[in-house]
């Protein structure tokens, strides 16, 4: 089985599908632009031969990852699915809360447990060094979701009960995926052991965490792009699905992994220490000076980047001496 030529393959498939998906929605091209949520179930159903491909290389308790993901994907399907047939077949989108909204929470939530899964099988894995970096970019991220995205659902009186459940929820689950996978490569990074798999396995929850948040957004503020994003919103799956057509940490050789440390691991190891800053920064220019010291949430990532600065600086004294 030539898995790298299939990965390919399934990369040329799915950049035709997005190149044709925006000829027919900027040419209008009839009738694929009147049916454009069926259109867009291609994009779901790429990633099924890439799942099934994934189950095959992967075995033993390894393959219970691969199995909710497939889950997440085939949640996910049947939720765009239904949602195609009301908006294509029957004319009308279907309103919130509906039979879709929860396919799509079963898939957060299978993609939760696919997350587990995959967490039990990492033996290296550094939480102490990475604490704080994680902390403070969870609680900035977490900030912008609950400035920009809860609190106007809260004080939208159209927003029901079950509405509002189903949006929280989408947001504490894509928070929790974030910090998971940022613990995976924040802890994992100085050790050498993360691999292609694992920075494409965090491409894929951050993509999920901001197709969902971006829908959302959609919805509180009414944007008006909403169509032109159609061939993105499979995104996240068939990035899991790609994912899982790389091999387990253990059946990487050691050389494979040095190489490619000696290739990416700087790079990575930088981004892990600026994340915080960007996200920090990112707080301050979307909300503003004043509002951003008000607020509880951004005042205590203020206060652990301090500390972080200073225990930076700390060590950094500690070690001149010696180096002298």
């Amino acid at each position: 089985m030539d898995v790298a030529r299939q990965r390919k393959n399934a990369v040329t498939a799915y950049l035709v599908y997005v190149v044709l998906f925006y000829a027919i929605l900027i040419g209008q091209i009839e009738p694929f632009f009147s049916y454009s949520s069926t259109f867009g179930l291609i994009g779901n159903l790429l990633a099924f031969p890439m799942y099934w491909t994934s189950l095959k290389i992967h075995q033993g308790d390894c393959r219970w990852t691969w199995i909710w993901f497939t889950a997440t994907g085939v949640l996910y399907f049947i939720g765009d699915l239904l949602w195609a047939y009301h908006a294509d077949v029957l004319g009308v989108e279907p309103e919130s809360p509906s039979i879709c909204d929860i396919f799509y929470l079963l898939n957060s939530y299978a993609c939760c447990c696919a997350f587990i899964c995959y967490i039990r099988q990492i033996k290296k894995l550094d939480a102490g060094s990475a604490f704080f970096d994680i902390l403070i970019t969870v609680i900035a991220l977490g900030g912008l979701l609950f400035r920009f995205i809860i609190q106007p659902l809260i004080q939208d009186s159209s927003i029901g009960l079950f509405q509002m459940f189903l949006h929280a929820n989408m947001s504490v689950i894509d928070l929790a995926l974030f910090m998971g996978i940022l613990m995976v490569i924040f802890g994992t990074a100085r050790s050498r052991f993360f691999s292609k798999r694992t920075l494409l396995l965090g491409l894929s929850f951050f993509a999920c965490c901001f197709v969902e948040q971006f829908s959302l957004a959609i919805e509180v503020y009414d944007l008006p792009v909403g169509s032109f994003f159609d061939p993105f919103w499979a995104a996240p799956f068939w990035l899991f699905a790609l994912t899982g057509m790389y091999p387990d940490e253990d059946e990487v050789g050691e050389e494979e992994k040095t190489a490619f440390h000696r290739k990416w691991g700087k790079i990575v190891e930088n981004a892990c220490v600026v994340l915080p800053y960007i996200m920090t920064a990112l707080v301050i220019w979307l909300v503003g000076i004043r509002e951003a010291s008000e607020n509880g949430a951004f005042c205590l990532v203020m206060v652990l980047m301090a500390g972080r600065i200073a225990w930076s600086l700390f060590l950094h004294a500690r070690r001149t001496p010696a180096a002298s």
